[in-house]
């Protein structure tokens, strides 16, 4: 009865025996901290050991279980601690799905696991195919069912204007991506191709951001521009190369040099105040390190940085 139960307060099982509910919520938010401090600065291993910890002490605490089953996933690019952890990551996932009743949680379990079985269904004998991705791909809402979106239409005045922002910031970063991953890692594409996508990405931020203010897709951004002048240069247009790959690093030494909360101040978005933790993690270096690291190494691209 104890999952019955749990679920009619709205709490995890662990929370029910726990004598000090403060101290229970304390904890829990400490093992959050140390998440997202090990998250940013890229220490995989010890992030891992950290959610070990942390679901042994509370196996039924969702929180926690959804982040353990994010690091798991994100070691899985290495095929073999993928297909190591396998069973660890179903039965953490069939945990959430089958008791969890917060649909955010089981939202973001749903989309670990779509990305960790399509890494699972390229490795040989993980017994895992797309199907099994595609699956739990299904369940989950359409865009237009999102909470962003949604927020839109139920708030008025000075309440939807926030909520529309919020909006526009999510979108407008997930638009990046979108187009950024199919054209650049895409092989079908041409060069022309992937220039003329890149330079979409640009047209549609700098409408809705102006005077290069992209909020939480300034790091995006940056990224953007670094490749669109790497392209530039390999296509021979070494001026606008020059141009854009110098605008991309002095925007990363900007995202480098930002508070913990920074205000847009420019177009649709003036106003809005965004925390940096949320804003997309690139790498854990420094931005400006890592495009000039891509620049020079990888693409042996001589200008003046």
């Amino acid at each position: 009865m104890l999952p019955t139960i749990a679920d009619y307060f709205n709490v995890s099982i662990d929370y029910l025996f726990h004598s000090d509910k403060d101290e229970y919520e304390k904890t829990v938010k400490e093992y959050e901290a140390k998440y997202y401090n090990l998250w940013n600065r890229n220490k995989k291993s010890e992030l891992l050991e950290v959610m070990k910890e942390a679901v042994t002490r509370y196996p039924t605490e969702y929180r926690l279980l959804v982040r353990y089953l994010n690091v798991i996933n994100w070691c899985a690019s290495d095929s073999v601690c993928a297909l190591t952890m396998k069973n660890d990551a179903i039965s953490v996932y069939e945990r959430i799905t089958l008791h969890c009743t917060i649909d955010s949680i089981r939202m973001w379990a749903k989309k670990i696991m779509v990305l960790y079985y399509q890494k699972l269904s390229s490795i040989e004998n993980s017994e895992i195919t797309l199907c099994d991705a595609e699956k739990i791909q299904s369940e989950m809402p359409l865009m237009q069912n999102t909470r962003d979106y949604m927020a839109c239409f139920l708030y008025t005045g000075k309440e939807r204007h926030t909520a529309s922002q919020a909006a526009i910031a999510e979108m407008s970063t997930m638009i990046t991506n979108v187009i950024f991953e199919n054209y650049v890692y895409n092989p079908i594409y041409s060069r022309e191709d992937r220039i003329h996508a890149l330079e979409t990405i640009l047209k549609i931020n700098d409408s809705l951001y102006e005077n290069g203010g992209y909020g939480k897709n300034t790091g995006n951004m940056a990224h953007v521009m670094m490749r669109l002048g790497c392209l530039y240069h390999e296509n021979g247009e070494y001026e606008k190369a020059k141009t854009l790959l110098q605008k991309s690093l002095a925007l990363a030494k900007e995202v480098d040099a930002m508070e913990d909360t920074f205000i847009c101040k420019n177009g649709l978005m003036s106003g809005f105040s965004i925390k940096k933790e949320k804003t997309p993690q690139i790498s854990a270096t420094p931005l400006y390190d890592t495009l000039e690291s891509f620049i020079v190494k990888h693409k042996k691209i001589e200008i003046l940085l």
